[in-house]
């Protein structure tokens, strides 16, 4: 039972988080608490939102936003289109929100232009926004500041106290010791950063490497979770929280509650190293605490920030104008600044490796840590059949096709339902294959009612199976309920360099894997030897990868026996051997250093 002086603060710091979103972007506090809430209930809420401010004078902007949380953005939009002559400031925050910056003129308010140019890209823009608008020094220019702060080349965080126990030897018998610095985790929170990031610490202990974590400020209370306390501990790793008595008001100081909290975790678990995982603003604090205790810091890159953000943009043009602009220049140069001061890097591929490369970084002081399995899942052998019992899920005798995955737009499903449609309305496809084909996405994110709506336009709505997120327990049971799983991921530079979990679990489950034809996904499902163990298909045709299905469905092709194989070279037991070494190396380093100075 939570302690209620608990209660009391995790309750203080959701009232003063939504009170700073209330004054800044009102429309992107009410869509993140929808995400939060079941579909069907998200949909309901909308809808009434809809229903309700359509009836009020000036309610355009709240219908448009009731539309957009319904997953109806085609509504959404039209709202905005029919109301050109509203100043309502929602009105507003929703166009900024589908990035109809068309709409947002110099009549609109400050805050709301602001918002605008950041979207866009434009940082300083949006600054100077606000400074003409004799609102420099306000609470939501402040915080602007302090973001394009921690993007200025060669800023650091400035320097805290230490703790005295900080200054304790780090020497002397014990396991190495390593202190994590995350921005999520387990059990609030499941993606495949943080199940990547328990299976590295579950497999490190296995080898008598001792790790705590320590996620960012704020964190899970933020999304949230209410009752959530100072520490979890899940699989027995410990998870350490930052969770201040008052919210801290800009990124800036948010960041050195989190270096504040790390000083006390040194002095308390006293590791050996250092470990941020991406992104920027978690490597901005362990080169905070690496310069104030002298404890050496490796950084992982598991993905490039600006990329992802890049890819968030509606169309192939928001796209271009976001990859050329402030924002994505000042993260890419920022990021690669933190590479090079970090006293090791490990990154996911080979890919990755050839694109920090490009931003200077030395390809032979870089590690690559793929993503790996865990052993277990190779002698996990459940039929399709089998594992939809277990799950509850039904469909005996159904061709199902799909993945367990965040849906968001880059992944692509949007191409696999086109797919489906065109071979359930094709009559040259085999009537067997018409007949049993369903397509099952197992998770939640933005893009879900989207999916659900185009399933609706398409036809295909009762062949398409969305549960919402699944436990982490029962996730591979849902990848077994598959015959085929299928990682469609658009042609966008994140899908091209990042490289995710799904295709080489699948494997590992002996379960046959399609992938879009790019790079960081062939080298998912590639042997040392460069032999692909899947079906490819050009990303974002929907024609070939109908056709990939329909071959899979005739009979597979390759040798899921093979792609065990691969998966088998890749267990977290072994990859972890990896870490050990970069651990050791960055520590011998460090005292070699500590001796000449």
């Amino acid at each position: 039972m939570p302690s209620p002086r608990r209660v009391v603060r995790n309750a203080r710091l959701v009232l003063q988080s939504v009170a700073q979103h209330l004054a800044d972007d009102p429309a992107l506090l009410a869509v993140q608490v929808s995400r939060r809430l079941p579909f069907r209930v998200r949909v309901r809420a909308g809808k009434a939102l809809r229903s309700v401010a359509a009836a009020v004078p000036g309610g355009d902007g709240v219908a448009a936003l009731g539309a957009y949380m319904a997953g109806d953005t085609a509504a959404a939009h039209e709202t905005l289109n029919r109301t050109t002559g509203s100043r309502s400031r929602m009105r507003g925050e929703v166009a900024v929100l589908l990035e109809r910056f068309d709409l947002v003129s110099p009549r609109s308010a400050p805050a709301t232009c602001a918002r605008a140019a950041w979207m866009r890209g434009d940082l300083s823009g949006a600054v100077e926004i606000l400074h003409r608008a004799g609102l420099g020094e306000s609470r939501y220019a402040q915080r602007l500041k302090s973001e394009l702060q921690l993007l200025t080349p060669g800023y650091m965080l400035p320097a805290l106290p230490l703790p005295e126990a900080v200054s304790a030897s780090r020497d002397g018998d014990g396991p190495l010791r390593i202190l994590h610095l995350l921005t999520n985790s387990l059990p609030h929170t499941q993606s495949g950063y943080s199940l990547r990031s328990h299976r590295i610490l579950t497999a490190l202990r296995e080898q008598g490497v001792e790790s705590v974590a320590l996620t960012r400020t704020g964190y899970p209370v933020m999304i949230g979770e209410l009752f959530a306390a100072e520490e979890d501990v899940v699989d027995g790793i410990r998870y350490v929280r930052s969770l201040p008595t008052k919210l801290p008001h800009t990124q800036e100081e948010r960041l050195l509650a989190e270096v504040d909290r790390a000083l006390t975790l040194v002095a308390e678990f006293r590791p050996h190293v250092l470990h941020a995982t991406t992104n920027y603003q978690n490597a901005l604090v362990a080169q905070a605490v690496s310069a104030a205790t002298g404890v050496p810091w490796v950084l992982e890159v598991r993905g490039l920030m600006e990329k992802t953000w890049v890819a968030s943009h509606p169309s192939s043009e928001a796209r271009a104008e976001a990859a050329v602009s402030e924002k994505a220049h000042s993260i890419a140069a920022r990021e690669a600044e933190l590479v090079s001061a970090a006293d090791a890097v490990v990154t996911l591929s080979n890919t990755m490796v050839a694109e920090l490369a490009a931003r200077g970084a030395d390809p032979a002081a870089l590690t690559v840590v793929p993503n790996g399995v865990d052993a277990a899942l190779l002698g996990v052998d459940l039929s399709p059949s089998q594992a939809r019992a277990a799950v509850g899920l039904g469909k005996d005798g159904a061709f199902l096709v799909g993945a367990v995955s965040a849906l968001v737009d880059y992944e692509g499903f949007d191409t696999l339902l086109r797919a489906v449609a065109l071979l359930l309305q094709d009559p040259n496809s085999p009537l067997a294959l018409r007949e049993r084909l369903y397509v099952l996405l197992a998770g939640d994110g933005a893009a879900a009612p989207g999916l659900r709506a185009l399933a609706d336009e398409l036809g295909i709505s009762r062949r398409l199976l969305m549960p919402g997120r699944v436990p982490r327990y029962t996730a591979r049971h849902w990848v077994q309920a598959l015959d085929v799983v299928i990682v469609p991921r658009s042609d966008v530079e994140v899908s091209r360099t990042v490289t995710p979990q799904k295709p080489v679990e699948a494997l590992a489950l002996a379960r046959p894997v399609i992938i879009s034809d790019l790079p960081a996904l062939r080298e998912t499902v590639s042997s040392q030897a460069g032999t692909l163990e899947g079906l490819t298909f050009p990303a974002g045709s929907a024609e070939h990868l109908a056709a990939a299905i329909g071959t899979a469905f005739s009979g597979w092709p390759g040798d899921v026996e093979a792609g065990r194989e691969i998966a088998a070279g890749r267990t977290w037991s072994s990859l972890v051997e990896r870490y050990g070494r970069i651990y050791r190396d960055a520590l011998s380093r460090n005292k070699e250093e500590c001796t000449r100075g």
